[in-house]
């Protein structure tokens, strides 16, 4: 398998012989404004949105949090294009917007062309202090995470928007994963408290599952994160995670 960095959470995941677009956020630099510091994304993307969704077979919308989903990947996806979501509320979201090829990805898996996809559960926060957050800028606190298996790749955990929880322990349990992608950014707000992954999580992840190979995203580009990836390289936990610069293509074995 190999999985492109390309920016923030957005992904590009090519598993046995599929192109899965993660979390497309595809706005020019600095568009959005200051959520605590100062305009975002940080960076402008290393490669343009048109040579992103090219020869995909399906995308994975975690959530619709505009981190992860903005207008501009919005207006530039075909509608036709296969979407797996978490649930019914963003599959009518969706709908709203005139996509039509929507499944929602059960916990019990689904197959697509040959790769088994599960969903997970994810703790965006601690739900008391992170959802009134969410809530009071219109967005949800549900999220949700992936499972890939196949018969000839090795089964790769895409984490998502979460916090360290007893959800990603039972997922690591159950399926023993290889590869797992942390969202590592430590992002919060004033009154969120954390609602992603940071060095806690990360050494605490490791801890439990010593034998998964973490890698880490959705680092460097939103305005609410508070570990950088400068950060992550020299702290406790450099030595169990590996950090991909944007842009940056891994192939895993």
């Amino acid at each position: 398998m190999r999985l492109h960095q390309i920016r923030n959470a957005t992904l590009v995941i090519e598993y046995s012989g599929n192109r899965f677009l993660v979390d497309p956020m595809f706005a020019p630099k600095e568009v959005y404004p200051p959520i605590t510091l100062k305009p975002w994304p940080y960076h402008d993307l290393p490669m343009s949105p048109k040579d992103i969704v090219k020869n995909i077979d399906a995308v994975i919308l975690t959530h619709l949090h505009t981190d992860h989903f903005d207008k501009y990947a919005q207006e530039l996806l075909p509608k036709s294009i296969k979407i797996f979501v978490q649930d019914l509320y963003d599959k009518n979201a969706l709908e709203k917007e005139h996509f039509d090829n929507i499944e929602i990805l059960p916990k019990e898996g689904t197959d697509f062309n040959g790769v088994n996809l599960y969903k997970t559960d994810c703790m965006h926060g601690a739900r008391a202090t992170a959802e009134p957050v969410f809530l009071g800028n219109g967005m949800r606190w549900e999220a949700m995470g992936v499972v890939f298996t196949s018969e000839n790749e090795p089964t790769f955990y895409l984490a998502g928007d979460t916090l360290m929880f007893n959800g990603v322990e039972h997922t690591v349990d159950k399926y023993k994963p290889k590869y797992i992608v942390v969202n590592a950014a430590c992002a919060q707000t004033p009154t969120s408290g954390p609602i992603i992954m940071g060095i806690k999580d990360i050494k605490e992840l490791h801890n439990y599952y010593p034998s998964g190979k973490l890698i880490a995203s959705h680092m460097d580009n939103v305005g609410h994160s508070t570990l950088c990836r400068a950060e992550l390289r020299t702290s406790e936990v450099k030595d169990y995670i590996y950090i991909p610069a944007d842009g940056e293509v891994m192939v895993l074995d």
